[in-house]
């Protein structure tokens, strides 16, 4: 075999496996499909084109000849499909490449297989002699019109492109054109100029060198296919089988053999089955140690992109705070992309950082790579990202929100940030601007909470303060109230005393006009006295110097005698007032005074507040669990909306204040804290304009007197 033969085989090897490890990597992507047929293609050229020139007769090596020719259109076709992937172009069929340049390249195609365009082959083997068919130069033709359509995409792809994407169009432009060329100069130009094809056998070998080369540099620099991965497994996979395949030479045959030479074929077969087994057996182990040596090899800068975001989406399920989420946010790039840095640029946390993220959102860019800058035209954020070491910058934004952005250094390994990287750093970054804007709301939520807090806190001392003062108002009031009671009391007896002597005819007798008239100051006098005895209860309860005296008390008795004082005050306001009194009633362990003083004002407030016509029933009952003293009226009644704070001091409904305007709130007050502090409940209820009962109740047991 010649020296042409081996470079051959060794190229065509090497630029198929470049073309499978690329499809293996992701079977689906068009562009790594339509890349291993052009690799297939190219190889087939070449083979087809070696064994044109080595063919042993004639018949054979026309045969190749034409298979040669059509595998060169191919190869071609092959490589217009593979850059139209490459750039972007998600059809064969597009705008610019349609259905009548489809069927023109079959045309063409089917033509190459023909004597229009390989010729005839004569001379004897080894020496053949190559015509031109009479469609040769259309064939030409169309070859350069690929080539010119292959080179324009990757120039207009380089234009566009970011770094990385131009220096890969740059290399493989190259690689093409100088492939391409080389072939139309050995198998085309040079035989139809000269009339010798023994130029051909140059094209195949250089043309598939100067390809496998190019893009050998385009992948392993400028990352074209990340073939790292499927390269790591081969590459561990080939040396575990090296491995035992090696242990079982040395140990089968350099010692078994030796040791069992005397003995018999029995046992030599035993231990064949034995270290078989042991080998089969050590392949798991061996292979798992030769892929972690390969990864350390190949794989220094790779990483799986769905670990990566799986442990971010931990992070951000996990946490709301925006500091946590930085520091964990920056681990998981360390630990894969491998930046010198990684840290957020948040305008909201540091005014000092709006110089930058104002420069940043200028550029309208969701990625902002230094190296696609220029400082004639991005001077400031040119400069601004130099000094601070900023090799990319990326948004982190909301449907309604710009956050700030991700701000990640130089990789470690020097190489560029890749597509994929790209791609990664864009998902990850939505994933981050969510978290952080959750984590940002909860923070407000969290300061929102410590300032009411603590204007809650001013408002409650405020209040304090203002209560403090109330409560000193009160005992002030409270104090001149118990002075001016107790000043108004002796009078206010004297007066009472000397009105009733005139009424009882100790100085004289007295006529009926006049004694109407005194009958009315004697009356004004008994509840100016009932008013300063509620005063002064009032003054004691705040003091706390309310005092329950309980003593044998006869409670029909009590009744008897208040209804009897007011039967004139009831006829004077043309009212009926009845008692229902029980035939049997037991004497009750109660404070007389002050219950005197309950009976006597709800039956006051009956006869004031029942107009004329009226009719009022007092009731005292004894059942067996309680005794209950009711007193109903047929009076004004109490709105349901106020009935809730009648008992309230210095409280009255509406309607009683229109009826009688000099009262004062103090007597239910008044009437419920006595009954209540004895262990009794008060008895209410009323209908507006149909009237009311007030009363109460003790226990039987709690208030009567032993027998």
């Amino acid at each position: 075999m010649d020296i042409a033969a081996i470079i051959l085989a060794l190229v065509c090897t090497v630029n198929l496996l470049l073309g499978l490890f690329v499809l293996l990597r992701n079977p689906r992507a068009r562009t790594g499909q339509s890349f291993f047929v052009m690799a297939a293609a190219i190889d087939a050229y070449a083979v087809s084109n070696y064994l044109t020139d080595n063919a042993s007769t004639i018949s054979v090596s026309s045969l190749f000849n034409r298979l040669s020719y059509f595998f060169a259109f191919f190869a071609l076709l092959a490589t217009v499909i593979f850059t139209r992937y490459f750039v972007g172009w998600k059809s064969i069929l597009s705008r610019r490449f349609g259905f009548v340049e489809a069927v023109g390249a079959i045309i063409i195609g089917i033509f190459s297989l023909s004597h229009y365009v390989a010729g005839e082959v004569s001379g004897p083997a080894g020496n053949y002699t190559f015509s031109s068919g009479s469609l040769v130069l259309v064939y030409d033709a169309v070859l350069i019109v690929l080539l010119l359509s292959i080179v324009r995409r990757l120039l207009t792809f380089y234009k566009k492109g970011d770094p990385n994407q131009k220096s890969q169009a740059k290399i493989i432009a190259g690689g093409f054109s100088a492939s391409i060329l080389i072939a139309l100069f050995t198998n085309a130009i040079i035989p139809l100029i000269s009339s010798d094809y023994h130029t051909a056998k140059l094209g195949p070998p250089l043309l598939s060198l100067l390809l496998v080369t190019s893009i050998t540099y385009a992948i392993v620099r400028h990352q074209l296919f990340d073939i790292r991965p499927i390269v790591a497994r081969s590459f561990a996979y080939v040396l575990t089988l090296v491995s035992i395949a090696a242990a079982y030479s040395i140990i089968v045959f350099g010692i078994v053999n030796n040791f069992f030479a005397t003995k018999a074929a029995f046992n030599q077969e035993v231990f064949y089955v034995i270290f078989t087994i042991i080998a089969a057996l050590s392949f798991q182990p061996l292979s798992r140690l030769f892929n972690r040596f390969a990864r350390r090899i190949f794989l220094r800068d790779y990483y799986e992109p769905q670990e990566v975001l799986d442990r971010l989406s931990n992070v951000l399920v996990g946490t709301v705070s925006v500091s946590e989420i930085e520091k964990e946010a920056s681990r998981i790039l360390k630990g894969s992309i491998r930046p010198d840095f990684a840290k957020f640029l948040l305008p909201l946390q540091s005014e000092e950082n709006h110089h930058l993220f104002n420069l940043l959102q200028r550029s309208h860019s969701e990625i902002v790579v230094f190296d696609d800058l220029y400082e004639a035209h991005h001077g400031e954020l040119y400069k601004a990202m130099r000094s601070d070491d900023i090799a990319i910058a990326v948004k982190l934004r909301t449907r309604h929100d710009d956050l700030g952005f991700l701000l990640m250094g130089y990789k470690n390994s020097g190489n560029p940030y890749s597509s994929g990287d790209k791609q990664l750093l864009g998902i990850m970054a939505d994933e981050i601007a969510i978290g952080l804007q959750n984590a940002l709301r909860f923070e407000q939520i969290q300061k929102f909470n410590v300032t009411l807090q603590e204007k809650v806190e001013q408002a409650t001392k405020q209040l304090r303060s203002a209560n403090h003062r109330l409560r000193e108002l009160d005992q002030t009031k409270d104090e001149f109230i118990s002075m001016a009671s107790h000043q108004l009391r002796t009078p206010l007896t004297t007066i009472k005393g000397y009105l009733s002597m005139v009424l009882e005819g100790d100085v004289g007798p007295v006529g009926k006009s006049e004694r109407e008239m005194i009958q009315h100051a004697f009356d004004g006098a008994e509840r100016m006295v009932f008013l300063i005895a509620d005063l002064l209860n009032v003054s004691r309860l705040q003091s706390g110097k309310f005092i329950i005296e309980n003593k044998p008390t006869d409670l029909v008795k009590m009744v008897q005698a208040q209804v009897d004082q007011l039967q004139a005050t009831a006829a004077n306001h043309h009212l009926t007032l009845t008692f229902k009194k029980p035939d049997k009633f037991p004497i009750l362990n109660l404070d007389e005074t002050k219950l005197q003083q309950v009976v006597m004002n709800f039956m006051d407030n009956a006869i004031y507040y029942t107009p004329a016509g009226g009719s009022i029933e007092v009731a005292l009952e004894a059942a067996d669990g309680e005794i209950r003293y009711t007193v109903t009226d047929t009076g004004l009644g109490v709105p349901r909306s106020e009935q809730h704070h009648l008992f309230a001091k210095f409280y009255r409904a509406g309607n009683a204040r229109k009826m009688r305007p000099d009262g004062t709130g103090l007597g239910l007050f008044m009437a419920k804290k006595v009954i209540v502090a004895q262990g009794g409940a008060i008895i209410f209820k009323s209908t507006e304009g149909k009237g009311s009962t007030f009363g109460f109740s003790f226990p039987r047991a709690k208030v009567e007197t032993a027998k």
